[in-house]
């Protein structure tokens, strides 16, 4: 991707880097503990609807890991099975 404008923000400790190309607008979300980018691939006509397309992602990915390190602690102290714990955390 040509990057020809860009502009950041934060949130949840997380960087939100917003790309211009053309017409079309895009976000990369950077994990404060990982290297690399995520995204969902997605354009969008303004910065502003990439942005909180960026934040809504970065929720998502958050309740996520919230929600994965419960279903362990269940799954390590018995409360459901392994059965139960993959069926809970099948986000497909």
């Amino acid at each position: 991707m040509l990057r020809i404008e860009s502009q950041t923000i934060s949130h949840h400790g997380w960087k939100i880097e917003v790309v211009r190309e053309a017409e079309e607008f895009f976000f990369q979300c950077y994990h404060p503990d990982l290297p690399d980018f995520c995204n969902d691939g997605s354009a969008h006509s303004t910065a502003e609807t990439a942005f909180a397309a960026a934040r809504h992602f970065i929720d998502r990915e958050v309740a996520i890991q919230a929600l994965l390190e419960v279903v362990e602690t269940w799954m390590r102290t018995g409360k459901i099975s392994e059965d139960e714990y993959w069926n809970l955390t099948d986000f497909a």
